[in-house]
């Protein structure tokens, strides 16, 4: 059966746009993973330019479970409370956390790193290996408030585990470890296969 150019035009017209439509969607039901710049209000200012920056607390001081978990835990009070029992006790903002302390609560923060339920980080494995948190944190020790700086998607983390974004001290540590293997390509220096990254 032949189609008439009517009949072409239509159907042309018709693919096109469940095509654009298909892809509306893709991106509405799949936006990028990326919250790159976001920066919320969080309900209690903290300055990481002051305590990481000006006093050099190490991040993980407050972020204690970086070097042994996957998760590098948001500080509770109690972390605060271990200087602020003494610090700065006047503060609007300290007796907010000292109150929480008393009453056994924590404060609400504000997630800023998010990854898709479907990907996970684990942040002892990073840290062990050397990488700095300002990796991908950036400059975390100058930001008054904090922001997402890297955009923490699945080509930017590649782009480090291939080698081709990696820092210099972390690249000559860990490339020879990838030369054998069926997926190994010049420079890598970490896994690139799914389940490295992929629940």
């Amino acid at each position: 059966m032949t189609l008439n150019p009517q009949k072409k035009a239509a159907i042309a017209v018709l693919a096109s746009l469940l095509i654009v439509f298909g892809l509306g969607m893709g991106v509405y039901v799949f936006p990028s993973a990326s919250n790159q710049g976001y920066s919320p209000t969080q309900p209690i200012p903290y300055s990481h330019k002051l305590h990481a920056g000006d006093l050099k607390i190490a991040c993980q001081y407050c972020h204690v479970a970086a070097e042994k978990s996957h998760h590098a835990t948001v500080p509770g009070v109690g972390i605060c409370m271990n200087c602020h029992k003494v610090v700065k006790t006047d503060s609007p903002w300290i007796q907010q956390i000292q109150k929480a302390y008393e009453s056994g609560e924590q404060i609400e923060w504000i997630r800023i790193h998010n990854l898709p339920d479907h990907a996970h980080f684990p942040h002892n494995r990073h840290v062990n290996a050397g990488l700095a948190c300002q990796t991908c944190h950036g400059p975390i020790q100058e930001m008054e408030k904090v922001y997402q700086y890297a955009p923490l998607d699945m080509g930017w983390c590649i782009n480090c585990h291939r080698g081709e974004t990696t820092p210099g001290a972390i690249k000559a540590k860990f490339s020879e470890q990838w030369r054998s293997g069926p997926n190994w390509r010049e420079g890598q220096v970490a896994p690139t296969n799914c389940v490295t990254c992929h629940y």
